[in-house]
């Protein structure tokens, strides 16, 4: 199953947990995109998922990290997010 998470200012949360319901909204909207975006992306011979993880200090500094268990996968995983 895929796994996106945020990592803001170091410390993981998640989208319900922001400090008002606007910037909520805003992480779940990336949230969605990225599933829609990686949604059919897996591993084929070790049948695993991406880990995504968005990070930054706020809205203006977020990047994207992906692990997986192979680089065909990372590769293949940041090519449907660019």
């Amino acid at each position: 199953m895929l796994d996106i998470s945020f990592q803001i200012n170091g410390k993981s949360t998640n989208a319900s947990s922001f400090q008002n319901e606007l910037e909520s909204a805003v992480y779940e909207e990336i949230k969605e995109s990225i599933k829609q975006s990686v949604r059919l992306v897996h591993c084929s011979v070790h049948h695993e998922y991406p880990k995504i993880i968005v990070k930054g200090k706020d809205l203006n500094s977020l990047s994207i990290e992906v692990n997986g268990c192979c680089d065909t996968l990372i590769e293949s995983t940041l090519a449907k997010l660019q």
